[in-house]
């Protein structure tokens, strides 16, 4: 009888953190014996993932089962709740992983990237452990999942030389999406300009190669942007252009337009280029620690990419994956 309800107390463990446990979570919670484990494990209860890490049989597919294997064995000992209660939970996902979770860019997430606050070796195969600072301003829940921000996300994949085609996709995505500020991504991308052929700290102009290589509209820039850092200014510019130049447009209307489909975006700022440019890129110019002056932008950047490379000097770095 004992056993049975330490089974089920083992189950309802797995279920809070996702499906998962580790054998240490459920010894210290339930004090289950490894023996226990093995009988729930043989009458598939429990499927047997890694050394000391189970999840529920018979559960549904979980897309970032991995990735929660991964965080979990950072810290097998503490339960899930426990470690996202801190400032930083021993360790998140980070790099090409929350690119892949945040839905940025085209980057191939063939292993787990995670980062932690001190040195920890896994042996879980396609895995890689970096080590570095993090705060809680660094990471957001996503599926339950500590992941970086994209601001931070992005500047880890520039510290570990991701080729500059696939860092522009994730820059271009997090920027049209307003997920990040023009300002914060040049802070970001300032420190490791000179590695990719820029002068040395020139964050502005690593980000307009960037903007150039992944074909982003100067006018959907500088919205995005508008959008993202003042969203009252925002509102009352576009109020005034759907009033001048698209009829009586609503404006919840015109902001869900812009955020349905790239092509959506692409038609509607096609329309009202003439009227939204002048101002928000006179906003995005005049901010403190903004990016180039649009009219740099606007010259380098079209619809369909420009012809713009990186300015001559180092070549990238190979990717990284020691610690940083």
């Amino acid at each position: 009888m004992r056993s049975d309800s330490r089974a089920a107390q083992v189950v309802a463990l797995a279920a809070e953190q996702g499906g998962v446990v580790t054998s240490r979570q459920a010894r210290a919670v339930t004090s289950v014996s490894v023996q226990q484990l093995k009988r729930m494990v043989d009458s598939g209860v429990l499927e047997r993932l890694h050394h000391g890490l189970y999840r529920l049989g018979r559960m549904p597919e979980d897309v970032h089962l991995e990735e929660r294997v991964a965080w979990l064995a950072l810290d097998p000992d503490v339960v899930v709740w426990e470690r996202l209660d801190q400032p930083v939970p021993t360790g998140v996902l980070s790099h090409r992983t929350a690119a892949a979770l945040l839905g940025l860019g085209d980057l191939d997430a063939d292993v787990v990237e995670l980062t932690a606050t001190r040195r920890i070796r896994l042996s879980l195969p396609g895995v890689i452990v970096h080590r570095g600072v993090l705060s809680r301003e660094d990471w957001q829940l996503v599926d339950g999942l500590p992941v970086t921000t994209p601001v931070r996300a992005i500047g880890d994949l520039a510290a570990a030389g991701t080729d500059a085609g696939h860092l522009a996709s994730v820059v271009r995505d997090a920027l049209t999406r307003g997920m990040v500020t023009v300002a914060e991504v040049v802070a970001v991308l300032a420190p490791h300009a000179f590695d990719y052929g820029h002068r040395a700290l020139d964050g502005q102009g690593f980000l307009e190669v960037l903007i150039a290589q992944a074909g982003v509209p100067a006018t959907m820039l500088a919205v995005a942007d508008l959008v993202r850092t003042n969203t009252a200014a925002a509102a009352s510019t576009l109020a005034s252009v759907a009033a001048s130049e698209a009829g009586q447009l609503d404006v919840a209307a015109l902001m869900k337009a812009m955020t349905e489909s790239p092509q959506a975006r692409d038609a509607l700022l096609r329309s009202l280029s003439v009227a939204i440019g002048q101002s928000a890129a006179g906003h995005i110019s005049s901010g403190a620690g903004a990016a180039a002056p649009a009219r740099r932008v606007a010259e380098d950047t079209s619809t369909t990419g420009s012809d713009r490379t990186a300015r001559p000097g180092r070549s990238a770095r190979p990717a990284k994956t020691a610690d940083r």
